[in-house]
């Protein structure tokens, strides 16, 4: 197998768990990675024009005579992977390419747009969607974070496939998945958490952390709805943590309004530290997300040791084991450690070295099966 490589990397939203990812990987991987990225905003323009920003990056770097030798191509989703393969330098057309789905667009939930026509919408709603099968296609090896993103993928293109008249591509999604292969992103865990793989019995009251971003797929409507239903009746607690932007949803301010003295954090924990400390409080994670390609704040909060308040759909099944699944404060656990240990068990493989390892791999045996080798 091929070791010492040198990748190239294209990360056109290199915010969240796209810059984690990123991050973890430069930092883990046996091999050499060269990274050109676009800020994490604007993500549908990305998913337009990403490919040939990240050239013109690319383009001004300087550094494509180094890049000359670049044994591997590794892109993320959010860009348009045919387009960015046909613009690449001669040099960098030869190296195999990675499609790596952070997510998929033909199974992410919309919202509706004021003012535009909903025919209108689903219009611009299946070409991201197109797009991304435009991507795998090009690929010569797609890998997704998780085994719900595939699934969801396949579906979702096969239900938009199925209204093309007289298309000649309905069995090109099952190639596509099939040849596929799924690595989970990496967790950086600080080396304290990971030494803590259980806590105290349970505490009264109990704390729940909900730790996902303030917009409308991540349920905040269900988020207010089970915290004005259970928190005084199960004595519950409250940590509110995940990104908010300019738009906050009337849900959230209600939330802070009607249950201010139950709330014990309240907002975004930039302080990595202080994010960690916070999980470590918790007895439990809460997701009311209406959709999930991962979980990546989910795992990291249950890496901390709080117990699992999940929906039995979306990727959860695959990070919790089924014995410790549809646990909520309404059912508790008679002994919550046995869970945690279990659960923290389970999830190693998304550890950051396991996962870049993972990675690693998949790259490793694509370059030595490769029949066009860098030269």
């Amino acid at each position: 197998m091929p070791k010492g490589l040198s990748i190239l990397g294209f990360e056109p939203f290199d915010s969240g768990s796209h810059q984690a990812t990123r991050l973890a990987i430069s930092k883990h991987s046996r091999h050499q990675w060269h990274w050109v990225t676009r800020p994490g905003r604007a993500w549908k323009w990305r998913m337009r024009i990403g490919s040939l920003e990240l050239l013109k990056e690319l383009e001004s770097s300087g550094s494509q005579k180094p890049l000359s030798k670049i044994d591997a191509v590794f892109a993320t989703s959010l860009l348009n992977l045919a387009d960015l393969r046909a613009g690449l330098p001669k040099p960098l057309q030869q190296p195999p390419v990675v499609f790596y789905l952070h997510e998929n667009q033909a199974a992410y939930p919309t919202r509706a747009i004021q003012g535009v026509p909903s025919q209108q919408q689903a219009s611009w709603d299946a070409q991201f969607a197109l797009t991304n099968l435009t991507s795998c296609a090009a690929a010569d090896l797609v890998v997704f974070n998780s085994n719900f993103n595939r699934t969801s993928f396949q579906r979702g293109l096969d239900e938009l496939l199925a209204h093309s008249p007289d298309s000649n591509l309905r069995g090109l999604v099952s190639e596509i998945t099939q040849a596929s292969q799924i690595a989970w992103p990496p967790v950086e865990v600080p080396a304290t958490i990971q030494a803590a793989t259980s806590k105290q019995a349970l505490k009264e009251p109990s704390l729940v952390v909900w730790p996902h971003r303030w917009e409308h797929d991540k349920g905040p409507n269900e988020l207010l709805e089970t915290a004005l239903r259970w928190s005084e009746h199960l004595n519950l607690r409250w940590i509110v943590l995940g990104e908010s932007f300019r738009e906050v949803p009337p849900a959230m301010r209600q939330m802070k309004e009607q249950l201010a003295g139950r709330i014990e954090h309240w907002g975004y924990a930039a302080d990595r530290s202080d994010y960690w400390g916070l999980l470590q409080k918790a007895d439990w994670v809460l997701s009311t997300a209406k959709h999930e390609f991962f979980g990546l704040a989910v795992c990291e909060a249950l890496m901390a040791g709080c117990l699992p308040w999940l929906p039995d759909r979306l990727s959860y099944p695959e990070l919790v084991p089924e014995a410790s699944r549809r646990l909520s404060p309404m059912n508790p656990p008679s002994h919550p450690n046995e869970h945690r240990s279990r659960i923290i068990k389970h999830l190693e493989p998304a550890l950051a070295d396991k996962a870049v390892a993972r990675i690693d791999d998949l790259i490793e045996s694509l370059v030595a099966n490769h029949p066009n080798p860098a030269t």
